[in-house]
């Protein structure tokens, strides 16, 4: 009888390791193809597909196929969905430290956002997610938010005081813009075009991208380019599934991540100014802040800038980073 030495039995583990069969990976996300999210499930797929040479295939099912965003961090998480592309607010009541990615005031525009998202900062935040069974390959982004009203533009501070405004249930959010005078009403995304449309609502944070898809500017009449913080997603796999690939499999998984995050960013970037372009030609005001009211914004974020600083020490190193940004030349 052959006797198995430890030798033996390494020896054909890596070689199966080497000739590992072909993977199919299944991608969930809860948004509309139209979405930024969308295309970074596109890039990340074409991606991975040409540098594995199509060894490893992705499947995307979007439009909340595989579930709502809560349903798809569970599902990475415990394994029932191999990967996701869904909003990082969704994980900091998992990891605190995930809210540096929202900060208010900090990022200044989609440039300093690659900075950031390409950080070691960024990176020790997303790395806590491990603990969770997940692993996040990469932070993207789904665009810059913005203040839209159904009356006039807010123009400063003061025109921002009471309206009340929809928010995304995060208890950072809402500190952020009690301090900034309005008054915050967390709501389910879905029910906030009714809320514009019959008065229950003044007014919403949010991206452009949003405002044309959901086709907000049928009720808005004024957009202020306030830019206070962007609307970012993990993209993430389940820790088990990524530990059973190869190393190899896992660099190329690693290296298309990486390499999706630029573009994908700027893209969103080149979206936004088609979109004001659009809504110049409904005659929807966009108006851009005036220095004085960027400075009350800041002044009005700074103290929960700072409570958000001493939660985490992780929270402290991606602010300190990011408060050395310094705006792209336009």
């Amino acid at each position: 009888m052959m006797r198995i030495t430890a030798g033996v039995l390494m020896g054909a583990l890596l070689s199966t390791a080497a000739w590992a069969e072909p993977v199919t990976l299944r991608l969930g996300h809860a948004v509309f193809e139209q979405h930024p999210i969308h295309d970074t499930a596109i890039r990340f797929k074409e991606a991975v597909e040409r540098l594995s040479d199509g060894d490893i295939k992705i499947d995307i099912f979007p439009s909340r196929q595989l579930g709502d965003v809560k349903e798809l961090m569970e599902g990475v998480q415990f394994g029932t969905v191999d990967m996701t592309v869904n909003s990082t607010s969704a994980y900091s009541t998992l990891e605190p430290s995930i809210d540096a990615f929202q900060l208010p005031g900090l990022i200044p525009d989609y440039e300093g956002f690659v900075t950031m998202a390409k950080s070691p900062e960024a990176r020790a935040i997303m790395d806590k997610l491990e603990n969770h069974m997940m692993v996040a390959l990469g932070v993207y982004d789904g665009g810059q938010r913005h203040f839209l009203t159904v009356g006039a533009p807010v123009e400063s501070l003061a025109d921002m005081h009471h309206k009340k405004t929809r928010v995304a249930p995060n208890k950072m959010f809402l500190d952020a813009w009690q301090a900034a005078g309005v008054n915050p009403t967390p709501m389910a995304y879905g029910e906030v075009y009714s809320a514009l449309e019959t008065g229950t609502l003044d007014a919403v944070e949010i991206n452009l991208t949003s405002i044309e898809s959901e086709k907000y500017y049928e009720i808005a009449k004024g957009v202020s380019l306030t830019g206070h913080y962007f609307w970012p997603s993990f993209l993430l796999i389940n820790q088990i599934k990524f530990n059973s690939l190869t190393p190899e499999q896992q660099d190329i998984m690693r290296r298309a991540a990486d390499e999706v995050v630029e573009p994908q960013v700027m893209a969103v970037k080149d979206l936004d100014e088609q979109i004001k372009v659009h809504l110049d030609e409904l005659n929807i005001p966009v108006v851009a802040p005036s220095a004085e009211f960027r400075a009350e914004l800041q002044a009005a974020f700074a103290p929960v800038v700072q409570k958000y600083e001493a939660i985490d020490p992780l929270i402290a190193d991606f602010a300190a980073a990011a408060k050395q940004l310094t705006p792209a030349a336009q």
